[in-house]
């Protein structure tokens, strides 16, 4: 019997489904992109570092007050 064939089967699959939990997007990151956006917009006069509004966001997604 061939192992290898199903042993490759078997790691494939075990990929794809880790590629699929990594890739899954959480609701942590869905929050830090609409509160991102949501500042960037807010202060358009205003030249922001994207770490700086990413960072920010991570905060008021978390619930940590500034």
């Amino acid at each position: 019997m061939k192992t290898w064939p199903i042993a490759l089967a078997v790691v494939a699959g075990a990929a794809i489904v880790a590629c699929a939990v990594v890739l899954k997007p959480s609701p942590f990151r869905e929050c830090v992109g609409i509160i991102s956006e949501d500042i960037f917009r807010q202060d358009l006069t205003v030249t922001l570092d994207p770490r700086d509004v990413e960072a920010q966001a991570a905060r008021i997604c978390s619930g940590v007050s500034s």
